[in-house]
């Protein structure tokens, strides 16, 4: 029951979130037509490669992942897995990220069990370091800090939990009920390693997003941006059974960056942001396909 009702509310507030987005372009379509009409797409440009770069330093790890857990994952073949799974993200069910990625994993040779815990230690680290940038973000820039302090405390409680043998094990059992799945949690230092290691991505993808707001006019602190941009993905990844947090992400950033930009550019600003990142998608699955293709008798690649 609950795995059929957590999917049905995320769908319901995706649709919210879309609704939101709709009413704001509609009521304020002549000030977002202005703002789009100036979009500079020489910095469209230079923000999808920022985003890529983002996106293949996620593909990196999690390639990194496979390889140092003794499974066979030559690097150019497994970039090919990581973007292509990627694409499951639009897919509704929430789950398709990680059975995309995984079962081109496995059909390139890695152990199915192995395949699905790189990729959900990939998602869990990914998404952890998001709340690193969102409490980095909100208190260096002051905006929002009860959100940054509540993201401090979520971090030193998830430490914990790992640092306890006995929780570690309580946690994973409720969860692999909710779930359907059997799971194991990381312990704290492989944790907290792979976190940080993933925090350069969320700076990229925030620095992609400042230089689409730029191709605006927009005015909005990097940092600022890092907070904005990490808690829109963060929340839309959250929100189960919403496709690639459609509408979801939106909504918060338009609700996060109206404040500074006002909410006809803040909302102009997420729907192409969007845009980027789906291209960025498209792009990396394209390229790497034909890198693996191109590079498939090379052994190690």
């Amino acid at each position: 029951m609950r795995r059929r009702l957590l999917p049905l509310l995320g769908t319901l507030v995706g649709i919210a979130g879309v609704v939101f987005v709709a009413r704001t372009l509609f009521t304020r379509r002549d000030e977002v037509a202005d703002a789009l009409s100036g979009l500079d797409t020489t910095r469209l440009i230079l923000s999808l490669l920022l985003g890529l770069a983002a996106m293949t330093s996620i593909g990196a790890l999690w390639t990194w992942m496979l390889r140092t857990r003794g499974h066979e994952a030559p690097a150019r073949r497994a970039m090919s897995w990581y973007f292509v799974g990627q694409l499951g993200k639009y897919v509704p069910g929430g789950i398709w990220p990680i059975v995309g990625r995984a079962e081109l994993a496995v059909r390139g040779g890695v152990e199915r069990g192995a395949a699905y815990r790189a990729t959900g230690l990939s998602l869990v680290t990914t998404y952890s370091a998001a709340v690193v940038a969102v409490a980095a973000g909100s208190l260096l820039s002051w905006s929002r800090p009860v959100i940054g302090f509540l993201a401090l405390v979520a971090l030193a409680a998830g430490t914990f939990v790992l640092g306890s043998r006995a929780v570690t094990q309580r946690v994973a059992s409720v969860a692999g009920r909710v779930t359907g799945r059997e799971l194991s949690l990381p312990g704290r230092t492989d944790f907290v390693r792979l976190t940080a290691v993933h925090v350069p991505a969320w700076v990229l993808m925030s620095l992609s997003t400042s230089v689409t707001a730029s191709a605006f006019g927009a005015r909005i602190g990097i940092v600022e941006m890092l907070f904005v941009t990490s808690a829109s993905w963060l929340v839309g990844f959250l929100v189960p059974g919403v496709p690639g947090g459609i509408g979801v992400r939106e909504s918060v950033f338009t609700a996060l960056a109206g404040a500074t930009v006002g909410a006809p550019l803040a909302v102009s600003l997420a729907l192409v942001s969007r845009v980027v990142f789906i291209c960025v998608d498209l792009a990396g699955a394209a390229a790497s396909t034909i890198v693996a293709r191109s590079s498939s008798g090379a052994p190690g690649r």
